[in-house]
């Protein structure tokens, strides 16, 4: 502890104060990330933040946990009615409390007894990282879905591959991907396939707020069985996760399953969640989504008009949130990603980028774009990241471009006022505490 101050309440805010300052003249480029508007965060001042709630009532007639019931409302007459609604599907899980607990329920539910063979999408590919390893924790053999390169699925592979290992669970974990994969054709051909019924569940925590808006199809119509993911990447919510299914067999499963291995799932960020929800629906949801796509596609052509090796198909680049780009230095992305958050540009070093097969830069406008950003803004980002990574600027010479461009946004797509003060006000004067209903006023001011 040498040299380090004593822990104290004064360093603790001191150090949430230093962050707060560094992303208000910062853009976070990690494609993991989203912001959350002023009015959910309010969700987290809520007493509700301290209560459970299991819909025990709903299940099983009676109450063990009565002290999240008024508020649990919420999930069942707000949440979950508009979750089936942008979701097109007939039931909602929401226990899961994040990416990988809903990966990890989806595994344990759906993969069958310990032996079976479960498929999914190569980590070299584009495939989550964990995948694999929970898979295997919980028991199963775990096998790669067949690629050609990096870009697209081998069909008559993918046939042959369920043909011969008799799959009780396709997993389509594609998270770091520019091109979306052909689902429809691929459940086609696991279904001609097939000795028997395999389940085949889509994972789309990255790409869910484009699912929602229809800029990309919807697992269920393309034939899956169930499909979800995280609740805080291209959707802007809160670190939560949510899965789909309109069977009820497979929805019982997921119940059954998620009782006994996750209990409480977090009624504030379900409240959060809602009012995100509610903001989608209400503040230009689908215009957003839309927007993310434009934005990525004008970042990556902008990048590559300044030499900047994107990757990806020339012309579009991209056609998801995401924008890939090969550094002059392999071994230094990690050096250069310091160099360009010190310039106020948050990226996120990958290894192995599927085109790269190794290290690279993995970036996402979605939370730009939740600011408000549009294509010409893309510009500007991309002349900052070239000024760092080939120009060799300093990042200091840089910063007060990046931060000028961020000063000029705030939170979009989300209520504006008077509906935030409104909604504030009517919370804040049931509240007894004098200190919450005060963080309350800042939250107001702040929205």
């Amino acid at each position: 502890m040498s040299g380090r101050r004593a822990p104290s309440l004064d360093l603790l805010f001191e150090t949430l104060s230093q962050h707060e300052r560094k992303f208000n003249r910062s853009f976070s480029l990690i494609p993991s990330e989203n912001r959350l508007s002023p009015l959910a965060r309010a969700a987290f001042l809520s007493d509700a933040f301290s209560r459970y709630f299991f819909d025990e009532h709903e299940t099983f007639g009676r109450w063990s946990f009565e002290g999240g019931s008024i508020a649990g409302r919420i999930q069942q007459e707000i949440v979950v009615p508009l979750l089936a609604e942008f979701g097109r599907a007939r039931f909602v899980n929401l226990h899961p409390v994040s990416g990988l607990t809903g990966m990890t329920l989806g595994l344990a539910a759906f993969g069958g007894p310990p032996g079976s063979a479960v498929l999914s999408v190569p980590v070299a590919c584009g495939g989550h990282p964990d995948t694999g390893y929970v898979a295997r924790k919980l028991g199963y053999e775990v096998h790669e879905l067949p690629f050609e390169g990096w870009e697209r699925l081998d069909l008559e592979l993918l046939g042959e591959h369920v043909e011969r290992l008799d799959p009780t669970l396709i997993y389509v974990d594609h998270a770091t991907a520019l091109l979306p994969l052909d689902l429809e054709a691929m459940i086609a051909t696991v279904r001609r396939a097939a000795h028997r019924h395999v389940h085949v569940h889509v994972d789309t925590s990255h790409v869910n707020g484009l699912v929602w808006a229809g800029q990309l199809p919807n697992p269920l119509v393309c034939g899956a069985d169930s499909y979800g993911g995280s609740t805080h990447k291209t959707f802007p919510g809160p670190h939560k996760a949510v899965l789909f299914t309109n069977d009820p067999d497979v929805a019982e499963r997921l119940t059954l399953t998620a009782v006994n291995m996750i209990s409480h799932h977090h009624l504030s960020s379900v409240v959060a969640l809602g009012i995100t929800l509610l903001e989608f629906r209400d503040c230009g949801g689908a215009a957003y989504a839309a927007q993310i796509i434009r934005n990525a596609q004008a970042f990556a052509h902008a990048l590559a008009q300044r030499d900047v090796a994107v990757q990806g198909p020339p012309g579009a680049y991209t056609k998801t949130h995401q924008v890939w780009a090969a550094t002059p230095t392999p071994s230094d992305a990690h050096g250069l990603a310091s160099r360009l958050f010190r310039a106020g540009l948050v990226v996120n070093p990958y290894d192995p980028l599927p085109s790269l097969g190794g290290l690279g830069i993995r970036m996402g406008v979605n939370e730009p774009t939740r600011l408000g950003l549009r294509e010409p803004d893309m510009d500007v980002l991309a002349e900052a990241y070239a000024a760092i990574t080939l120009g060799g600027m300093a990042p200091e010479v840089v910063a007060p471009t990046v931060a000028e461009l961020r000063a000029g946004f705030e939170t979009a797509y989300c209520y504006p006022e008077p509906e935030c003060s409104t909604a504030l006000a009517t919370l804040a004067a049931a509240l007894e505490d004098v200190r919450v209903r005060h963080l309350l006023d800042l939250t107001a001011g702040n929205s």
